[in-house]
């Protein structure tokens, strides 16, 4: 059996806790996108600094769209003038 990857750790800034936040109450918190997948993928940024994906049983994945859109916080992308 492969020996899983270790879990990648994120330092965010303020700007991107504040974003992911925003994210949750969509996509977590019982948000009008809410499922539990991506729920648990943003929480484990904002509470642990962790990026679970690939980490956990596939049953646990997050959406694409979440995805998505966490990484366009992550790199910056939004927000930008």
């Amino acid at each position: 059996m492969a020996t899983p990857a270790p879990i990648k750790l994120v330092q965010l800034t303020n700007t991107q806790r504040r974003r992911l936040e925003d994210l949750w109450f969509i996509y977590g918190n019982h948000g009008s996108k809410m499922n539990y997948q991506d729920h648990g993928f943003i929480q484990g940024f904002l509470e642990h600094g962790q990026d679970l994906r690939g980490k956990r049983s596939p049953f646990y994945q997050p959406t694409p769209e979440c995805v998505a859109a966490v990484d366009k916080v992550l790199s910056g992308e939004v927000g930008k003038t």
